[in-house]
């Protein structure tokens, strides 16, 4: 995400507070339970929608809107 958004010139600085003590350590995202308990499936592609949310996102930061 950052590359799309600052492009590859501009480098990544990554900064975080200490992790709670009981914090999960390891997340893995799956979508099976969506579709098996909601009946969704996405049908839009995580590249398209990127497409779609970060022009939004850059103009309302742009905007003070957020």
């Amino acid at each position: 995400m950052w590359h799309r958004i600052r492009g590859h010139e501009v480098p990544l600085r990554f900064v975080h507070d200490k992790p709670f003590a009981y914090d999960v350590q390891r997340r893995v995202p799956a979508t099976e339970k969506a579709k098996r308990v909601l009946g969704f499936e996405a049908t839009t592609s995580l590249e398209h929608m990127l497409d779609e949310v970060i022009p939004w996102i850059v103009q309302a930061v742009d905007t003070g809107t957020i």
